[in-house]
């Protein structure tokens, strides 16, 4: 099934970081993963896991720039 890709982006622009462009396009589990992370690294911020949590799922976040296209069924 074709999601709008338009809709995917917007997801992945304001609520990237909680893995709600990946629930949407059915990639429920990373989705689930990459909210996870983004919680429990926002809960121990002030450690270096938190640190590595987070910036995990930024740098997560940005390969998913390329991805989501490729998740929404683009073949461009």
């Amino acid at each position: 099934m074709h999601r709008s890709i338009a809709l995917a982006y917007v997801l992945w622009f304001f609520l990237g970081y909680l893995g709600v462009h990946r629930v949407y396009l059915g990639h429920v589990g990373t989705g689930l993963l990459m909210a996870a992370c983004t919680v429990v690294g926002g809960l121990v911020a002030s450690t270096v896991i938190g640190h590595i949590l987070l910036f995990s799922v930024g740098v997560w976040w940005l390969f998913d720039l390329v991805l989501t296209a490729r998740m929404a069924g683009y073949r461009g």
